[in-house]
């Protein structure tokens, strides 16, 4: 039977030394949580991961040249360094495979199966602590194990491993576990070079959790009370010493602070949002009692994406303010009185209301969020796990119980398992997760604008304004910053749409309150183009380029502006350049080509457009561009071939309707095709004159 005496270890009778006992569970786990997650590899982008990652030219590198590491981990706003470490795996995942999800999944979950298998260490390492040895060393596998495998198959986890951007959150928890485990055999180490190298391991780990997402730099002082809860024990002599070495964590903090965060922003962070700072207080103690309920009971209907939860506004609405307060503090309260008798407790029950204190008090982030419980709750099922222990212990003579038991756990599992599975399923696919949240949350705005970002990515338009203009309907955004990304929304649908005049003040709107997307701008200006204020639209780009003078797409459009403005040297000069850094684009060949052409330079301008070819070769421009200056230089036998391309290409049309149609907007064009000049050539090419008799 299973009790302490024999450790309980499996019926099989197998004493696992721990090397043995350590391959059984990476094993275990690997094998579980490739079930679990199986059906998550090719989910698709979601939400942030367009920000982050998909229009996120700064980590789309193409070498590994300082520059373009420098403006990967810059982060999105090229300010300071953010999350560098994150945004750099999205860099190499993009330098490998470009946009292929899979390569992303398989990254997001190494990393989720690497921080389970330090968390197992980390805990079985823990139960061993002198402190605690003899109460738990008997049943240390059996909690460590447990206890990791609640951890890492809760369904609550699924947006931190399959929801592509959260790569920042598991990676710091990763780190973060990694460092707290290297810092513990670091403390119980007896040889000299041990103790170096696990200093230094603790030392990188807790680096790369920083560089991987701001709420490790809670790291510090964690690691300070676990040495004084776990591995000193509190007494008079510890807390007097560690009163003395506070100073130093609390140092690091700041100092980490400062380097990574711009704090004029997170103060003034609430003008952009729908709750002010004491809102925010009041209502953080709401979410974090949400928060536990979901990790001990995460059935499928109480999770999403997107959350929508009421606001306290004093501490009695909604009546739930109050106590939960009131619940959290008690916790708070019975784990530091408790801490003598039952310290690991104690610092389990500490270990997640203290990591949950970045992104749970003032700092104007978004209410709630389900990745944020990943590293908060590493350590929390080490309490049931206890209990399951103990009750089987307590059983070890009633071998029904027992079974009873063990197959509950197993019930429990599986249940846990298959709930990730079929979140896996919906959060997969862009679609479901949308429907899905709409349905929990119908009231919210987001879930209608991004549901409506699938439909006019699909071409479904009726669906895509329906759901837009609900999303502006029922005004829940959650932010200025988030009306402001549907108002955007809105104005690429009328510009898809062709009715600029409608697209243009939501686009103004838009980039009012978030200059910052580049977006914005570059649809103005394009409008401004059509429109033919080709002085306005530079003012606009030009501004960003100063801001962003790395961004291809303001380049790009910059050296088409300087064209249209008939500014052909400076033009040819920032076509050059964008095409020293981008050598497969056919942009500046364009520009390079038309500029030779109204400088007189015709083969010049030719040799352009033949090197643009070659990687658009069905590119009806280059074809009309080529046969004007194929006749222009009397090379009738090339003129033919592209004529003979040319009704390829128009197909059924006119020639005339054909040539109209592909240059409606002449504005945004570098080259227009001339309808009178084309007709004229292909009319007097009389080796194509008698089979093609449809001219007009």
């Amino acid at each position: 039977m299973f009790n302490k005496e024999n450790g309980f270890t499996l019926p099989v009778n197998l004493n696992f030394p721990d090397a043995k006992k350590y391959t059984f569970t990476f094993i275990s786990l690997l094998i579980i949580l490739m079930a679990v997650y199986s059906n998550s590899f090719y989910g698709e982008w979601h939400f942030d991961d367009f920000a982050n990652i998909v229009n996120n030219p700064h980590i789309q590198i193409k070498s590994f040249s300082w520059d373009e590491i420098k403006n990967c981990i810059y982060g999105l706003e090229q300010k300071r360094p953010s999350r560098p470490l994150a945004y750099f795996s999205f860099a190499l995942n993009y330098y490998f495979d470009g946009e292929n999800v899979f390569g992303y999944h398989l990254v997001n979950f190494t990393i989720h199966y690497l921080a389970a298998v330090f968390l197992f260490l980390f805990i079985y390492n823990t139960l061993h602590l002198p402190l605690l040895r003899e109460k738990y060393s008997s049943i240390a596998y059996p909690i460590a194990m447990l206890s990791t495998f609640f951890w890492a198959i809760n369904p609550v986890h699924v947006t931190a491993v399959t929801y592509i951007v959260q790569r920042m959150t598991s990676m710091a928890a990763l780190f973060y576990i990694m460092s707290m485990y290297f810092y513990l055999k670091l403390r119980i180490q007896d040889k000299f070079i041990y103790s170096i190298i696990y200093f230094v391991l603790c030392i990188f780990a807790g680096i790369a959790a920083v560089l991987s997402k701001e709420n490790a730099v809670m790291l510090p002082l964690c690691i300070l009370l676990f040495d004084l809860i776990l591995i000193q024990g509190l007494d008079k002599k510890a807390v007097k010493k560690f009163s003395k070495i506070i100073l130093l964590p609390v140092a690091i903090i700041f100092v980490l602070g400062f380097i990574f965060t711009d704090f004029s922003s997170v103060l003034g962070g609430y003008e952009t949002r729908d709750f002010t700072m004491m809102q925010r207080l009041l209502t953080e103690p709401r979410v974090i009692i949400f928060y536990l309920s979901l990790l001990f009971y995460p059935i499928n209907s109480r999770l999403t994406l997107l959350y929508d939860i009421d606001l306290s506004t004093s501490l009695f609405h909604p009546w739930s303010t109050l106590p939960a307060i009131f619940c959290i503090l008690l916790l708070i309260l019975a784990a530091v009185y408790l801490v003598k008798k039952y310290p690991l407790i104690s610092f389990c029950i500490i270990f997640f209301f203290f990591n949950h204190i970045v992104e749970g008090s003032f700092i104007a982030l978004e209410l709630i969020f389900e990745h944020r419980n990943y590293l908060p709750a590493m350590l929390l099922f080490i309490l049931p796990s206890i209990l399951i222990i103990n009750v089987l212990d307590y059983f070890s003579y009633k071998k029904t119980i027992q079974i009873a038991c063990v197959i509950g756990v197993i019930i429990i599992l599986t249940g846990l398992g298959d709930i990730t599975f079929r979140r896996n399923t919906i959060i997969s696919d862009e679609f479901n997760l949308w429907f899905d949240n709409i349905e929990k949350y119908p009231k919210l705005s987001r879930t209608h604008s991004n549901l409506g970002n699938f439909y006019l990515i699909k071409e479904l338009k009726p669906q895509a304004l329906h759901e837009y203009e609900n999303a502006m309907v029922l005004n829940n955004f959650g932010s200025i910053e988030a009306r402001a990304m549907q108002e955007h929304n809105l104005g690429l649908y009328y510009y898809q749409e062709e009715k600029y005049s409608q697209a243009l003040p939501y686009f103004e709107s838009s980039y009012n309150v978030s200059p910052h997307y580049l977006s914005n701008p570059l649809f103005i200006a394009r409008i401004k183009l059509l429109n033919n204020k080709i002085h306005e639209a530079r003012h606009i780009i030009e501004e960003q380029t100063e801001k962003y003078p790395d961004d291809d797409k303001l380049i790009e459009l910059f050296t088409f502006i300087l064209y249209k403005e008939g500014n052909f040297k400076e033009a040819t000069v920032f076509a050059k350049k964008f095409l020293e850094k981008n050598i497969s684009s056919t942009f500046p060949l364009a520009i390079l080509a038309e500029a030779s052409r109204y400088k007189g330079n015709l083969q010049s301008a030719i040799s352009f457009w033949k090197l643009y070819q070659q990687s658009l070769p069905q590119d009806p421009y280059v074809n009309l561009a080529l046969i004007e200056l194929y006749f222009q230089t009397n090379k009738y036998k090339l003129l033919d071939e592209e004529i003979a391309k040319l009704y390829c290409l128009k197909s059924n049309q006119t020639l005339t309707s054909y040539i109209k149609e592909i240059s409606r907007n002449k504005n945004l064009l570098v080259y227009i095709p001339d309808v009178v000049k084309i007709k004229s050539i292909v009319k007097n090419n009389k080796q194509l004159l008698i089979p093609y008799q449809n001219f007009n």
